[in-house]
């Protein structure tokens, strides 16, 4: 996804020239060919993610529409403060897309890993989160939720699923419309192809964390209504995200539901590997989602 994040800065700048893309001394190489086109609207702020936060905010207030750029836990966990302030609470139009995932920087261990960015963002009023499962995804949602005068969160994780969907931001897609005498299964990002595996059963993907447009949320509900067990699969924190998020919209429907969650649980991941490796030692497997179904 990170190529494809590249190109499409290209692409957005040939026909917004109030795009600007900050960066944290990070993808010098990847973004060589913008900084070449666009000299004038790229910076490379340094190891100074704070400051980046604040810079964007402050172009942002005359105008100008920029895109911060680092590797996940810098530009989220050591900029919050910036990100709650600067941007949510002024309710700036600027764009974040992080890198690394959750565990795409397994091999350096905890101070690269970021499985919280999304549990922290969400309770910040204003910002839109987003969690593309492939390249065409990430493409889509940021195309179509550009200049909308929103704080944005882009979570970017190298691995894709292989599925092709036509989607819109705000939006969450039944697949796999399999029997509601089982469990439903709700997922987003590269998990979908995880995810559909297991037959017979509907999967409910979200590749839109905060918000969910209303018709979204009412498709939740009425599938909760029909079948109130479901199982939540995601590479984010098992506190505050995804799993979080579907036990509102079914308490703001009254729906009662029982949940089993699959995800990162609440523990330093301080096994070292490929991001594979972590997933198996947490439990974001096949097997793990198949006993989760099957216990409800």
């Amino acid at each position: 996804m990170r190529k494809a994040f590249a190109k499409k800065m290209i692409e957005m700048a040939e026909k917004d020239d109030k795009l600007v893309v900050l960066i944290g001394d990070i993808s010098h190489y990847l973004l060589k060919e913008f900084e070449e086109k666009f000299p004038d609207r790229f910076y490379n702020v340094g190891i100074c993610e704070q400051s980046m936060v604040g810079m964007a905010a402050g172009l942002a207030m005359e105008g100008y529409r920029p895109v911060i750029h680092t590797i996940a836990p810098f530009c989220v966990e050591r900029a919050y403060e910036q990100i709650k302030v600067d941007l949510c609470y002024q309710n700036v139009d600027v764009t974040i897309v992080s890198v690394g995932g959750s565990f795409d920087y397994a091999h350096l261990g905890c101070t690269h890993h970021c499985y919280s960015d999304i549990a922290i963002l969400r309770p910040l009023p204003n910002i839109e989160i987003f969690c593309p499962g492939n390249s065409k995804e990430f493409g889509t949602l940021f195309e179509d939720s550009w200049s909308n005068g929103k704080p944005k969160y882009f979570k970017l994780i190298k691995d894709e699923h292989k599925k092709e969907l036509d989607i819109l931001p705000y939006e969450c897609y039944i697949m796999n419309s399999g029997n509601l005498q089982n469990p439903i299964i709700f997922t987003s990002g590269h998990l979908l192809d995880l995810a559909t595996e297991v037959i017979n059963h509907t999967v409910v993907y979200c590749p839109t964390i905060e918000p969910m447009s209303l018709a979204a949320k009412m498709k939740i509900q009425n599938l909760l209504r029909i079948q109130n067990k479901c199982v939540t699969l995601e590479e984010n924190s098992s506190i505050g995200c995804l799993a979080d998020k579907i036990f509102d919209i079914a308490s703001d429907g009254s729906c009662p539901i029982t949940m089993k969650k699959v995800g990162i649980p609440r523990k330093f991941c301080t096994s070292y590997g490929k991001a594979s490796d972590h997933r198996k030692e947490v439990g974001i497997t096949l097997e793990k989602l198949l006993e989760s179904v099957r216990a409800l």
